[in-house]
């Protein structure tokens, strides 16, 4: 079965662009091309959001320092081979045709970072998401007659870098681009967004899922799980819970995002299984006391259901975990008598003796923060 790849070659090397071409040509069927311009007042976030991480000044120099004009090709591979290698996310299977033909090109224009490939077909339609709005499926719908030789010009930001025009293309994008899974209470997405309180998300990579979304931080603290992103010119509150930050057992978490489903509106939720006990969790440990909404969900006493959830993750091998981030409520009559961390029990101290253990616990961070590791 064939897969589409894609290379782009970024300002500093466009003199390459027909070199590529050529070889392209040797051992693969180009589908497109495109001459792509960016915004230069906005030409680092594009690059932070494409690569979903915070780039060095020297990767940036040079990929771009002579301008904000790149070239995009789009080739089909008939005959894709798969093989484990190391890259720069760690150790990946790749399409060894792809990822060997990336190292070729980089070697014989010596570079590393003016030259960009795939590595597989989910990464050619995270790219092209990124960089034409579309995913695969689509794009090989709209490109179906053979590449006449000539590029598109086209002159777009990153998508998403002025928001999003409504919920469904936010869903569209990110379905293509970063693993994620709506935690609970999608079933009032399609109300209108005024309507909309927030949405609550657990991903992979929080900072990555941030940068794609074109994400805002509204809560200061590392932990603190609140972003916002722009839709149809408004503000939407989104709280990001990331696996490892113990919103509830790593494990589970991961089983979570493992077995997740596609709803009929177009994103990521839980399995069946997995979306009530995670609710069940969230009403028992996360709140002081079982809102009423939750109450009328489930119809049983707290009792039956504290031994309800107790029996699943005993079956399943999950531990009650204190979340890393301390303004989550941890409700120790369900969730038993676990050690917190130390800024949590800080956290819980009132009066003159706690404002003072308060104020020479940040002192003595922010000393050996400064000072840094031996």
């Amino acid at each position: 079965m064939s897969e589409l790849g894609l290379i782009v070659v970024w300002p500093n090397y466009l003199h390459c662009a027909e070199d590529v071409i050529g070889e392209l040509k040797d051992d693969f069927e180009i589908i497109s091309s495109y001459d792509i311009k960016w915004n230069k007042n906005i030409l680092y976030q594009n690059f932070y959001r494409f690569y979903g991480d915070r780039l060095s000044t020297k990767s940036i120099k040079e990929k771009a320092s002579r301008g904000s004009e790149f070239k995009l090709i789009v080739f089909k591979d008939s005959n894709p081979k798969y093989a484990f290698r190391t890259t720069a996310r760690g150790i990946e299977k790749v399409n060894v045709n792809f990822f060997d033909l990336k190292k070729i090109f980089r070697r014989k224009f010596n570079t590393r970072f003016g030259i960009h490939g795939s590595n597989h077909e989910n990464e050619t339609g995270r790219d092209l998401s990124l960089l034409l709005g579309t995913n695969t499926e689509d794009f090989k719908k709209q490109n179906y007659e053979k590449w006449s030789g000539k590029a598109h010009r086209v002159k777009r930001d990153i998508t998403g870098s002025r928001g999003w025009d409504s919920l469904e293309q936010f869903f569209y994008f990110i379905n293509s681009v970063e693993p994620y899974l709506v935690l609970r209470n999608f079933s009032g997405l399609d109300k209108k967004l005024e309507e909309i309180d927030d949405i609550d998300f657990l991903v992979n990579n929080r900072n990555k899922f941030a940068l794609f979304s074109n994400a805002v931080k509204m809560s200061k603290g590392t932990e603190r799980a609140n972003y916002a992103i722009l839709v149809d010119k408004q503000k939407l509150h989104i709280d990001l819970r990331y696996i490892g930050d113990n919103y509830f057992d790593q494990f589970w978490q991961q089983d979570c995002m493992n077995n997740k489903v596609l709803h009929d509106k177009g994103f990521y939720i839980m399995d069946e299984e997995n979306q009530y006990f995670s609710l069940l969790y969230h009403a028992l440990i996360h709140k002081k006391i079982m809102p009423e909404k939750y109450k009328k969900y489930f119809k049983l006493s707290n009792e039956e259901l504290r031994n309800k959830l107790y029996k699943f993750m005993h079956k399943k091998g999950y531990l009650m975990v204190e979340p890393n981030d301390i303004t989550l409520n941890f409700n120790k009559e369900n969730g038993g008598d676990i050690k917190f961390s130390r800024p949590r029990r800080l956290r819980k101290k009132k009066g003159f003796n706690g404002f003072i253990k308060k104020t020479l616990y940040k002192l003595n961070n922010i000393i050996h923060f400064r000072r840094g590791p031996d």
